[in-house]
């Protein structure tokens, strides 16, 4: 297991070490999310995660309406209102 740590400073903020931002992919200007999965928080990459929703969709035929309530129960599973 690769671990990293990193200070909450006075403002509740937190710097994501180098080498997670690399491992993610993430940049300046990037949004990550925090999603809850058992007794943990895992931090995600939001490109990636709407990319691999995106993906998901990409062989079905469905109108917009399926496709936007599919859209919203994957945010609400991944802790995304």
């Amino acid at each position: 297991m690769d671990a990293s740590s990193s200070k909450v400073s006075s403002q509740n903020q937190i710097t994501l070490p180098a080498e997670v931002r690399d491992r993610l992919g993430i940049g300046p200007g990037d949004k990550v999310v925090f999603v809850e999965e058992d007794d943990k928080v895992v931090i995600r990459n939001l490109k990636d995660l709407i990319y691999e929703v995106v993906e998901g969709f990409k062989d079905f035929d469905k109108t917009d309406k399926e496709f936007r309530d599919a859209w919203a129960k994957r945010l609400k599973r991944e802790g995304i209102d």
